[in-house]
């Protein structure tokens, strides 16, 4: 069962790109280089923040370790006097987050910007009952490496395996199936439809509100998939031990699911009280 869903930021939860860019082109021209178009930064982005510096840098100088590092202290700089000027949540954004935390479901938030900018943009546009963890770049490695899921995953108290993760980027999508879990690619982001399929990504979210029905429907494929494997095992000890074995086991099974599943629910939903200072907050 699904207990938990991670969202990436950049061009999932929230529009970032024009401050990302201001930014970037602030640290440009003090650098006395070409500034670059929106289109080169949607190129540029969701491989950390060394990583965008770099590729913005003239390639001459991409692989001058301490000139990237120097470029490097200037954006962040420059970005700290812009993040949060024009960069807002998508809309629906807030309504589907706080439709699944209703639903009972963990929600956090992993990216590669810089952590601390995702903690304040997280906590300027959004309601601080919603995530129950956020996370940027910060000791883990960026993705794709799936080690800041696996942290994410341990906070939370749930598996990885009962994890969702939901992005907008080849990025997002390499990284979760590192982690080998379900990844709903958005086409709202920097990036469409046909782009995320050619990644690899299957389930695509037009919408917010369509990840709320994606992962409805990830949780019925789940138990249809639960139910099959009981099914194939009642027909096993049928055949080896009869019908009254099979159907006692088959009892035995369900009160275990039952158990297991009372034992290690998600977090309980929330009350109408709360979900109302979610909405309006």
């Amino acid at each position: 069962m699904v207990k938990a869903i991670i969202f990436d930021l950049d061009g999932t939860l929230c529009n970032t790109i024009e401050d990302i860019r201001t930014g970037l082109n602030a640290m440009l021209t003090k650098l006395g280089y070409k500034t670059r178009s929106r289109a080169d930064v949607i190129k540029f982005i969701n491989n950390g923040a060394k990583t965008l510096v770099r590729r913005a840098l003239p390639k001459e100088v991409q692989g001058v370790e301490f000139i990237v590092d120097s470029a490097l202290e200037v954006y962040t700089n420059e970005y700290a006097k812009c993040y949060c000027e024009f960069t807002e949540a998508y809309n629906g954004i807030e309504y589907m987050l706080a439709e699944l935390k209703r639903k009972g479901y963990k929600l956090a938030v992993f990216s590669n910007k810089q952590d601390k900018f995702v903690k304040d943009i997280i906590s300027r546009l959004f309601n601080k009952k919603l995530f129950s963890e956020v996370l940027g770049q910060s000791a883990f490695p960026a993705k794709p490496d799936p080690t800041g899921l696996h942290y994410i995953a341990k906070q939370l108290g749930v598996k990885l395996s009962s994890c969702v993760y939901v992005g907008d980027s080849d990025v997002d999508i390499k990284t979760a199936q590192n982690a080998d879990i379900e990844i709903i690619g958005c086409d709202w982001g920097y990036r469409g439809e046909e782009f995320l399929r050619s990644w690899g990504a299957v389930r695509i979210a037009k919408r917010p509100e369509d990840v709320v029905e994606h992962i409805q429907l990830i949780e019925l494929e789940e138990q249809k998939r639960r139910e099959e494997r009981k099914r194939a095992r009642r027909n096993r000890l049928a055949r080896a031990y009869g019908e009254d074995v099979a159907e006692e086991t088959d009892e035995n099974d369900s009160k275990t699911a039952e158990a297991q599943e009372t034992t290690t629910q998600g977090e309980p939903e929330i009350t109408a009280e709360e979900e109302t200072d979610i909405t309006n907050e």
